[in-house]
């Protein structure tokens, strides 16, 4: 089994391509919990040939919600940006899973960002305390920016 990690930026091609089944789409932004992606037949067409694990299901899980751009803003910047209160962003940080691919899909269907998926793909793949901390860190640091005039 190979450890290497998928190119994300190729998946979320492989998803946006009219060559990957509507249905398909349909059925990944559906799924209620990353867990239940496994049951998808979407699953396998995105990941061909491989048995995919948890980190798939999440990768999956979020692949509807945001578009890409390469060198885009990091998600937490992004947040800050739309004015996403912090207490949501902590609550995805503190919440264990499967609950916190929840609530940071809900935040995403919120904001629609567009992320760059060779990084974000990395966040979701590895996601754990510190790509959680990661995502407080970027928030806190772009909302606080004395740049943008939010000195005290």
């Amino acid at each position: 089994m190979t450890a290497e990690l998928p190119d994300f930026v190729a998946l979320k091609m492989r998803y946006d391509n009219e060559s990957f089944p509507t249905g398909a789409r349909a059925e990944l932004r559906r799924v209620a919990e990353p867990d239940d992606v496994a049951l998808t037949p979407a699953l396998y067409r995105l990941f061909p040939g491989q048995k995919p694990n948890e980190r798939h299901w999440r990768v999956a899980y979020l692949l509807p919600c945001c578009e890409h751009a390469a060198k885009a803003k990091s998600l937490g910047a992004q947040l800050a940006e739309a004015n996403v209160a912090e207490a949501r962003v902590l609550q995805v940080a503190r919440a264990h899973a499967p609950l916190d691919m929840v609530q940071l899909r809900r935040l995403l269907a919120h904001v629609g960002p567009t992320v760059d998926w060779s990084e974000f793909g990395r966040m979701v793949w590895y996601w754990n305390d510190r790509a959680k901390r990661q995502l407080v860190e970027d928030f806190y640091i772009a909302r606080f920016n004395p740049a943008k005039g939010d000195k005290k």
